[in-house]
């Protein structure tokens, strides 16, 4: 997967695309959309984050309009201005095995709009699918076969630290013909408002360490395979540190809720850096 800076905006974190007013698409690489899943979700009642200066604690539950509408909003051009300004990653997640297969065949004549398509699975904000796909490991491969066998372009896996070691998922990955692996996900938490008990997806800087130690495994384990390695990245020291471990392409997300204007101070970083 080639880009013009190795920089891309996170999915959750940047939405549908809207976050694109605020960044400048000449310092991205790609911008990477919300999580779409087969049928609508409204989400989780709210509260729905819990924000420290150290982490992130969001309990969205993968909010969004659903596979038939997404496709709908493809076929209508609702995102040609976005496709226009920068290179664009679909993120789907389902329920099951069955429901991401369905994802696959219903895409597939929308892939050439994309240049890499994501499937999240690893989300451990819903009751469903995410972590209990990546602990059945033949469940797994045959999962990502088939879905290889139905789309013909980049493939990426999204997945955490939880339900299996990464290094052991990037070699069922390449085995099964996917190109790319997105390191780190969210980790499960919980945090306490009164007496009631929030669980949510773990972000920010607290992340760091151990995305770090995540795409150095991999690396070290496969290392063809392209990884974009994120969780943490704050700042330019941040990035630099990923790179170092190996990836070939930095992730930012929790960072854009704080300075929409970091992504262009990394990505300058990061092209002084290619320069030397």
């Amino acid at each position: 997967m080639h880009l013009k800076i190795p920089l891309i905006i996170a999915s959750g974190t940047g939405g549908m695309g809207e976050y694109l007013k605020l960044i400048d698409p000449e310092y991205i690489g790609a911008y990477t959309l919300k999580t779409i899943t087969f049928f609508p979700k409204k989400g989780n009642p709210p509260p729905r984050l819990f924000a420290t200066e150290n982490y992130l604690i969001n309990s969205i539950g993968l909010e969004n309009v659903g596979l038939e509408k997404f496709l709908q909003q493809l076929s209508s051009g609702e995102f040609e201005e976005l496709f226009a300004k920068t290179k664009v990653i679909a993120s789907f997640s389902g329920d099951d095995v069955d429901q991401m297969l369905q994802i696959a065949k219903k895409i597939k004549p929308f892939e050439k709009k994309f240049i890499a398509i994501e499937f999240n699975l690893s989300c451990p904000n819903v009751s469903k699918g995410g972590l209990g796909l990546l602990s059945d490991i033949h469940g797994l491969d045959n999962l990502l076969l088939s879905i290889r066998r139905e789309l013909n372009g980049f493939l990426i896996a999204k997945i955490g630290i939880e339900g299996i070691f990464v290094e052991a998922a990037a070699e069922i990955l390449k085995k099964c013909g996917w190109q790319g692996l997105s390191l780190i996900n969210t980790i499960r938490s919980l945090y306490i408002i009164g007496k009631k008990i929030i669980k949510g997806g773990l972000s920010g800087p607290v992340l760091k360490p151990v995305a770090l130690r995540a795409v150095y495994e991999v690396k070290n384990r496969v290392s063809d395979l392209y990884v974009i390695g994120g969780g943490g990245i704050m700042n330019e020291e941040d990035a630099d540190d990923f790179i170092k471990a190996g990836a070939d392409a930095v992730s930012i997300g929790t960072a854009i809720f704080k300075d929409p204007k970091i992504v262009s101070k990394i990505a300058k970083h990061i092209s002084r850096r290619e320069l030397k």
